[in-house]
């Protein structure tokens, strides 16, 4: 599922969301900020997607309500 903003992406065999950003984040200190930390992933949904994902965040929804588990850079939200 994808939104203005967004890209959501279900992993099945771990029961957790993946959501990764869609617009380029211009941060005066970084320039054009793309996160390669998590590459795999992010190269895997921009084949599909979009070329401009600078960031991500995973959410665990094994729980009543989702939980970080992990964001990347960290001032996204």
């Amino acid at each position: 599922m994808t939104d203005e903003y967004l890209t959501y992406k279900y992993d099945r065999k771990s029961d957790v969301m993946h959501v990764f950003f869609n617009q380029r984040y211009k941060d005066a200190d970084y320039g054009w900020y793309v996160a390669d930390e998590v590459a795999d992933n992010i190269n895997e949904v921009r084949d599909e997607r979009n070329e401009d994902l600078v960031g991500f965040v995973i959410l665990d929804y094994r729980r009543n309500k989702p939980e970080l588990v992990k964001r990347y850079p960290e001032y996204f939200f």
